[in-house]
């Protein structure tokens, strides 16, 4: 189990904020590379992203409006990201050293 610190937290969330105030700045194309880079450092690869979406659709429940399930699974992978971004955050900086931003 991992234990947050008060200091992880916070942390996570100035990340996950930085990451978003960014993309807001960014071209839809490079936002949503911006997310790829950030849940490839983080550890989930293509199919682990294909199942992660699958299973954020299940869990909405309105379905038939595409406009709402699409809208609702990107705002539940936004929150997932977040999760992460406080996860990673609690754990020791020497333990692992993940990029933020894609290599060239």
């Amino acid at each position: 189990m991992i234990q947050i610190s008060d200091d992880a937290l916070r942390e996570g969330c100035d990340r996950a904020r930085d990451l978003f105030l960014l993309n807001r700045l960014r071209t839809p194309e490079e936002a949503t590379a911006g997310f790829d880079a950030v849940f490839a450092a983080l550890g989930l690869d293509e199919e682990m992203r294909a199942h992660l979406q699958e299973t954020l659709l299940d869990l909405i429940p309105l379905r038939g409006i595409p406009v709402v399930e699409s809208t609702a699974a990107a705002s539940l992978q936004a929150g997932v990201l977040v999760g992460l971004l406080i996860a990673d955050s609690s754990l020791p900086t020497e333990e692992l050293d993940l990029p933020i931003c894609p290599q060239p």
